[in-house]
């Protein structure tokens, strides 16, 4: 026979609770990510037509502008052609490839001038496409991989689709101009931060100046990072000393765009700046600007805030089986903090609440028993949780719960159906009896009435 477990109104409720906390951890998960936050007054004096500054630690656009309007990518198409090289060369950087002249077929722009049947290393091609954004390179890498340049350029529109790029459409590796070429600041996003978690990416990318060892065919050459945040080898003016590689570039058609990543005072930002301008004026390239501007205007208005810490008391939940405590307090089984602004007031700002996994908790109790969910709203949107745990053990009594199982016994379904049977039986045993007696008594009659006869 299967055993077959069948819960108790009290172990159902629990259950469903269960589940209820459950699903609100996943909506919360869900609802956290690329949140917009924009509770302080717009930076000011930007320049580029599209741009967003994105915190890593709380994964949330803090500000943007035009984020889904479509912008020519210009050279942050290397972001892509960097991370599909990296993937599918993988821990062959060594492996030497040699240089196809189909390759380097009408390929125009920034190059480190390689040619046909020159032997190069992938690792010196990533370089030379990453630091210098030298398109000979990119398309040697391209050709290599697919077997041609427009075999790989479906594979990074495919490699764009799958990151959640809606409006991301590359017809080259290069970013040269092409009208039917284009994406948005936040498709560029979305695609950076695929790139941030590959340590070789980062590394090539912010590395200020790399040698190319001598060739079959060319003297040894050194390269420098065209990203000026990140180098000073061409100017000193744009170097920010706390800014770690991605990709700077312009055409005239697409403006000047970067992107690049910033840790300060804690916080690593993503800094995304499409289609800005070089003055001649000013002698000035305002894509660098607006990223200062940007990071600037996060620093002194953002900051992380506890919004409720691991200390306060959030409910109180009835025990049974305890002679102790007919209560147990329920505490944050850590901290919340949020990427907020410095201003803000919490009191009045957040909402806190909570839902139990029961009506009632049972002894024995350990501290930091799990017995319910806090979720967190800002703007009437969940943005975090943490689980409800017990402060302090509670011991059970062991009196409360003998008689606990006794009335568990007593109410329970089978002790119903054994004292059914138990009655059910005597009355048979009653009703077997007077039958049995009734006969005995007949046959009993039966056997004096022959005496009486004759006795007459």
């Amino acid at each position: 026979m299967s055993d077959i477990a069948i819960l108790s109104p009290a172990k159902h409720r629990f259950s469903c609770r269960r589940a209820l906390v459950c699903l609100v951890l996943a909506v919360v998960s869900v609802m956290s990510m690329m949140t917009t936050v924009s509770a302080v007054a717009d930076p000011e004096g930007l320049t580029s037509q599209a741009c967003l500054i994105y915190n890593l630690e709380t994964d949330s656009v803090l500000w943007g502008k035009e984020i889904d309007t479509k912008v020519f990518p210009t050279s942050t198409v290397k972001i892509m052609v960097g991370m599909l090289a990296l993937e599918y060369f993988a821990d062959n950087l060594d492996e030497v490839l040699t240089v196809p002249a189909e390759a380097l077929s009408g390929v125009a722009g920034t190059s480190i001038g390689l040619v046909a049947g020159e032997e190069i290393s992938v690792r010196n091609l990533l370089y030379a496409a990453l630091m210098s954004g030298a398109n000979d390179a990119a398309c040697v890498l391209a050709y290599t991989i697919a077997g041609n340049v427009t075999a790989f350029v479906n594979q990074m529109n495919a490699k764009a689709a799958e990151l959640g790029c809606k409006d991301t459409i590359y017809t080259n590796c290069t970013g040269i101009h092409d009208e039917n070429m284009r994406t948005t600041a936040h498709d560029t996003l979305r695609i950076a931060l695929y790139a941030y978690t590959n340590s070789n990416f980062m590394a090539m990318s912010s590395e200020t100046k790399y040698v190319i060892p001598e060739t079959n065919k060319r003297a040894e050459r050194t390269i420098v990072n065209r990203n000026y945040i990140v180098s000073t080898q061409y100017y000193t003016k744009y170097y920010n000393s706390l800014a770690k590689g991605m990709n700077a570039g312009n055409t005239q058609e697409g403006g000047y765009c970067l992107v690049t990543s910033i840790r300060k005072q804690g916080c690593t930002y993503i800094v995304v700046c499409m289609n800005s301008y070089y003055s001649e004026e000013d002698n000035f390239v305002y894509t660098y600007h607006d990223c200062e501007t940007l990071v600037d205007w996060a620093y002194n208005n953002y900051d992380f805030v506890t919004v409720v810490d691991n200390t306060t008391m959030i409910s109180e939940i009835p025990v049974e089986l305890s002679s102790e405590v007919d209560y147990v307090t329920l505490l944050p089984e850590s901290p919340i903090e949020m990427f907020l602004p410095k201003d803000i007031d919490v009191d009045t700002a957040i909402e806190l609440h909570h839902i139990l996994l029961s009506d009632t908790i049972q002894a024995p109790i350990a501290e930091g028993e799990i017995a319910g969910v806090l979720t967190v709203k800002y703007d009437g949107e969940l943005v975090a949780s943490v689980n409800l745990v017990t402060k302090g053990d509670v011991s059970r009594s062991e009196f409360l719960y003998f008689l606990t199982l006794i009335r568990k016994i007593v109410t329970s379904r089978l002790f119903a159906i054994g004292c059914a049977a138990a009655v059910l039986i005597a009355i048979l045993y009653v009703l077997f009896t007077a039958v049995y007696r009734e006969k005995a008594r007949r046959r009993a009659q039966r056997r004096r009435q022959p005496n009486l006869t004759r006795r007459r």
